[in-house]
Order: structure tokens, then sequence, then C-alpha cells
């Protein structure tokens, strides 16, 4: 990981890692932790990230309810992390939903960018945090 340039740094992890952890917070309190896919983010050039998921999930009546999230990526072959703090929010301009739709995405049941099912959530990022050796690393995004 660079030690010169943090944002480019965590974009180069973001880009790397398949999945990503999102932690939310369930309607009790709790965090809850799940896995979800990074396709939306593997050419990302800003930390304003991209997921999909379904209308009708836990997550997205938790992220009704607080928007606030952690997004915490691992890279298993370089072992580099970084946790990501921010918010989550639906996007509902049907341009913006055809532009990250993948056709693969019908594997899911979708069948297509307007299928009432299909949720597109925008990342807005707030503050950041990684480690370069014993050194952490945060910031405000």
């Amino acid at each position: 990981m660079q030690e010169t340039n943090d944002i480019q740094s965590i974009i180069d992890v973001v880009k790397s890692c398949e999945n990503v952890d999102l932690c939310t917070n369930r309607l009790d309190g709790f965090p809850e932790c799940r896995t979800v896919m990074n396709a939306l983010n593997a050419d990302a050039s800003s930390l304003e990230l991209h997921f999909i998921t379904n209308a009708d999930s836990p997550k997205m009546r938790q992220l009704s309810r607080d928007a606030r999230c952690c997004l915490y990526y691992f890279n298993a072959q370089t072992r580099y992390a970084v946790r990501l703090f921010g918010e989550l929010h639906v996007v509902n301009d049907i341009a913006e939903k055809q532009k990250y739709w993948r056709d693969r995405y019908s594997e899911f049941g979708y069948s297509g960018a307007d299928d009432a099912n299909l949720t597109l959530l925008q990342f807005s990022p707030k503050t950041y945090k990684f480690y370069v050796g014993d050194e952490m690393k945060t910031g405000l995004l």
C-alpha cells in the first residue's frame, strides 16, 4: 500500500476485492455484517461506490432507518485492508440504474434495470481507516 496517496491506495484496495463486508445497524441497534458483491466497483475512480440488493432485503429496512454503515475491504493475497465509514442511499434515477445494470444480474432473478426489486445503492464516504505497518492512517473524505 502506498504511503504517499491515501485515497488512491484505498481505491486500489477497493478495486482489488471481489467482495466487501457491509456492516449496518439492525433495527434493535446491534451491528450486523454481511458480504456483498463488489463487482460494480471493479473500475472505481473515486470512493462513491455502488452496490445492488433486493428492495425487500433486511439491509434495506436497516438502511431506511439508519443510513450509516461501514465497508470493510480485505485482500487476502496482499493482506491489505481498509475500513470506509459513510452512508448508503438508494439511487432512484432509472438512467443511473441502467448505467450500472449488468445482464448477468438476471441470474439473481432481476429482469432489468427497471425491475422493482432491484435496488441500486450509492455509498457516500465520510471517513477511512487503514494501516501501513504499525501506523494507523485515518482521514475525512
